[in-house]
């Protein structure tokens, strides 16, 4: 096992060890972290830990009462993660072609490079901006008088609104990978901003850090109680409520990209091509023509909603509550501006005035009416700079900008401060783009990796609200069809603060993951708390029957019969019922009536051809059959008719039936679905081996 190996081994072992409290066990990990790693420092204090640590437990072993014992074990625990933090730190370090390591070099070789953050942030206004996100997101650990410089810096109203925002990422980016009570501290401190978009970052920074060591904060009782004093601040509850739903909603950003990109967009290239535009059209024919073909939602022959338009109309509303719908818009632009190579830029706050951005865009009043007025994030706005600048220096744009500026005038379309729910918007679709996008993503934490719901979180359940939140957010996760997301949701309200709706809404999560049984049981409380409704009811006998359990499916059927009276589909389920549990003759009666009810639908008639089969009556099983196959037959039922044929002796005729039923793949099994029936009628498996084999060569 070479160093890089052993290095990998120790430091999984010792995070193992520390999440499962094995104190004594995470100790050894870490001394041989540090030999291993040569780093005096840790070695020693690692050998200090470890033997306050054994007298510890040697005084517990001797019954020694110490009050004080479970804060001694909380502050040693918290130790061992700050040092196993502080080695993980030095082992990336000492990769010299890391990404970590080159980036630090990079900054401290700048020219006038402050020697702590303290004195870099105690310029102010003069400090470098982009030093101050690459400072705070690259150095140790921050000191008392770094901690103190820091919140200086980012509650100062004279500061730039860029570099306290840049300042508000860099300490969650570095926090998110090594934890840091200072960082987190100042990142608390700043949900009191007055400026809804810095209050922004915060909320998005305090808990993408809890999120990324969900372990940790139970350490610092001091931040929990600071978490929960918060949350009887006015408004902090509606705006973690607000990141809930944005972090909910990015959980769709891969579903809509992808449908993007293999759905829509292709069906919507073949639309406009079937327009057959020739070039004699204007641009305002053109266009009107683009919207006919957007929007007409019936496309398809038979005059129905086409599958491209119900995905319009979804990405319509998922556009309306703030998802992300220009990922993939700009994906690929990401990776060909060299301004995205910077980690920095990717949370910088969008400004005309970023050096970067080009003259030409600086100019364009068109340019910044859209930017400002097309709900991009930031990161986006830039991209859709270095993209005009692109088109006007190759001569593209051919005055696309100017009819812009012109349609946005006469519609009243100007630029508008974001405020806090817009603002959030943007960082978070933004962060999302760097964590998926960046060049060098893997040297930071994927917050969208992990669990998004904040409610599995203490202390941040608390600030999420009470139970009326699960119900909103369950609603929300469920509308955007993420059942598993809906079910956790629910699953967090006890029984009494479950309403009908929610009872219904869970029972189809549990459904859509083929929990049947528990289904049920969502079902009916549903029907308990509104028995006049009959979807719970027909949900319900539906689940029942799925589990198998058909005595209680056909109590939950003839309850819906008496909300449903005339349904024929109520009567051919508790006929399957009945024929599950063997009441044939009370079969049939529920088999006529539906029969009667619905005479043209031909369900009624497969079912009683097939229960005259089960009973014996094949004559009449013929007489169903007949009807069946004179009208639009499948296989199963070519399958059952030649059942009800040979089962007559008419040999011959059921070869032909089981010809037209046989299945593209193993035909040699087609009847073993039915093969207890069939010997039931006294078949033998000889009877059924030759009849497959004579099947077969007929084919």
């Amino acid at each position: 096992m070479n160093n890089d190996d052993t290095y990998t081994y120790l430091l999984a072992d010792a995070r193992k060890a520390l999440a499962a409290r094995h104190l004594l066990s995470a100790l050894q990990s870490i001394s041989g972290l540090a030999q291993l790693l040569k780093a005096s420092p840790e070695t020693d204090e690692a050998e200090s830990l470890t033997d306050a640590y054994r007298m510890l437990l040697t005084y517990m072993a001797q019954g020694a009462s110490d009050p004080s014992r479970a804060d001694m074990y909380a502050r040693f625990v918290c130790r061992a993660y700050e040092l196993t933090d502080s080695l993980e730190r030095k082992g990336a370090l000492s990769n010299r072609q890391g990404y970590l390591a080159t980036m630090l070099s990079r900054l401290q070789n700048r020219p006038d490079t402050p020697s702590t953050p303290a004195e870099l942030f105690a310029q102010g206004a003069q400090a470098d901006v982009a030093r101050v996100f690459d400072t705070l997101w690259l150095c140790g650990p921050l000191s008392a008088a770094d901690e103190a410089a820091v919140r200086d810096y980012v509650t100062d109203p004279s500061i730039s609104h860029e570099g306290r925002s840049l300042a508000l990422s860099g300490l969650t980016v570095s926090a998110m990978r090594f934890y840091d009570r200072a960082r987190f501290s100042v990142l608390l401190d700043s949900l009191l901003l007055p400026e809804a978009p810095l209050r922004a970052r915060a909320l998005v920074g305090v808990v993408f850090v809890h999120l990324s060591h969900p372990e940790r904060l139970s350490l610092y009782p001091e931040a929990q109680e600071r978490l929960r004093l918060m949350a009887s601040l006015p408004g902090l509850g509606e705006e973690f409520e607000m990141l809930q739903a944005q972090l909910f909603l990015s959980l769709e950003t891969k579903r809509i990209e992808r449908n993007l990109r293999e759905e829509i967009m292709p069906q919507m290239m073949e639309e406009v091509h079937r327009l057959r535009l020739d070039q004699s059209i204007g641009l305002d024919e053109l266009r009107d023509k683009l919207t006919e073909a957007d929007f007409n939602p019936e496309w398809t022959s038979d005059g129905k909603a086409s599958k491209l338009a119900a995905y319009m109309q979804e990405f319509t509303e998922l556009q309306q509550s703030g998802a992300d719908m220009y990922m993939t818009t700009f994906k690929m632009l990401k990776q060909r501006f060299p301004f995205f190579n910077e980690a920095c830029n990717w949370f910088w706050p969008f400004t005309i005035d970023h050096p970067s951005v080009p003259e030409s865009a600086r100019r364009s009043e068109a340019l910044s009416l859209l930017i400002n007025g097309a709900g991009l994030c930031d990161s986006d706005k830039y991209s859709f700079c270095f993209i005009a600048d692109l088109m006007k220096t190759s001569g593209q744009n051919s005055g696309m900008l100017n009819e812009l500026q012109e349609q946005f005038r006469a519609a009243g379309v100007h630029p508008v401060e974001a405020g806090f729910r817009d603002a959030l918007r943007s960082y978070v679709q933004g962060f999302y783009r760097f964590c998926d996008l960046f060049t060098h993503r893997e040297a930071f934490v994927n917050p969208f990796k992990l669990n998004l719901n904040l409610a599995d979180y203490q202390p941040l359940a608390a600030l999420v609200g009470d139970e009326s939140f699960y119900v909103r957010m369950g609603d929300f996760a469920f509308k955007n069809k993420n059942y598993p997301l809906a079910r956790a949701l629910y699953e967090h309200l006890p029984r009494k603060a479950l309403s009908e709706s929610a009872c219904e809404k869970l029972g189809c999560c549990y459904e859509q993951a083929g929990q049947h049984e528990r289904a049920a049981e969502a079902y009916e409380l549903a029907h308990d708390l509104k028995p006049t409704s009959a979807w719970p009811l027909r949900r319900l006998g539906a689940c029942l029957r799925a589990a198998g359990r058909y005595d209680q499916a056909l109590q939950a059927y003839d309850a819906l019969a008496t909300l449903e009276p005339e349904s024929a589909n109520v009567a051919l389920r508790q006929a399957e019922c009945l024929i599950h549990l063997e009441r044939y003759s009370d079969a049939f009666k529920y088999l006529y009536k539906a029969d009667y009810l619905a005479p043209d639908t031909g369900q009624a008639v497969r079912a009683l051809a097939w229960c005259s089969l089960l009973t014996g009556q094949y004559e009449q099983a013929e007489r169903y059959y007949a009807k069946v196959l004179a009208a639009r037959p499948t296989r199963t039922d070519w399958l059952n008719a030649g059942h009800a044929a040979w089962l007559q002796g008419q040999v011959g005729e059921a070869v032909k039936r089981y010809v037209r039923a046989l299945p593209g793949e193993e035909p040699e099994h087609f009847l073993q679905a039915d093969t207890a029936m069939l010997r039931k009628a006294g078949l033998t498996d000889s009877d059924l081996a030759l009849m497959t084999d004579a099947v077969l060569a007929a084919r």
